[in-house]
């Protein structure tokens, strides 16, 4: 079973979002080799919509109830939840079963996110955009790193809540707080 250690919340800027020194997750993976990762210091509330954390599991306590999500990550995180467990690769499942949220669009390639239907930035307000920097992972060969980077900065700027992920488990810490800069600073 995980181990894993509740992170703070902190009402902070993006040039406080800042790595943990402790190890707060371990995981035993399906060939018994012991994960042992650090993550945020603290979860931090950007501006009134903006919320950084580390585990994606943790983004369902800041959610607006029965708004659509739009989902940009490399995983679907629709894994049957089971039993009563909700954890980063079940936990949109757990939000569309427990009528949290009413849909999802998922956006697990670079494709997807660069072709999304005109729909999607006619909408203002009415959508949490939910992010999983693991999408830019190295090993995604994201080809045009700047037009998805663009794109997601519009999605941003129209979403009413904005959720992202540092994902310890999947994305070096120090490569996912360049990501966040990325994606949020203008």
């Amino acid at each position: 079973m995980p181990k894993q250690y509740p992170t703070p919340i902190k009402e902070w800027t993006i040039d406080d979002v800042r790595l943990w020194s402790h190890i707060v997750f371990e995981e035993v993976d399906e060939k018994w080799i012991l994960h042992q990762c650090t993550w945020l210091e603290y979860i931090v509330k950007i501006k009134p919509n903006i919320v950084v954390v580390d585990n994606h599991d943790r983004v369902l306590e800041f959610r607006e109830k029965w708004l659509p999500v739009i989902h940009i990550d490399q995983h679907t995180d629709m894994k049957p939840v089971w039993p009563e467990w909700v954890n980063v690769g079940n936990f949109l499942r757990h939000a569309l079963d427990t009528w949290l949220i009413p849909t999802v669009k998922q956006v697990n390639t670079e494709y997807t996110l660069t072709t999304l239907d005109l729909w999607v930035f006619d909408f203002e307000n009415w959508v949490i955009l939910d992010i999983d920097l693991d999408f830019w992972h190295p090993d995604m060969s994201i080809e045009n790193y700047q037009k998805t980077i663009d794109i997601t900065k519009k999605l941003i700027k129209k979403s009413r809540v904005v959720t992202i992920a540092t994902s310890p488990y999947f994305l070096d810490q120090n490569l996912a707080l360049k990501l966040l800069k990325d994606i949020l600073i203008s």
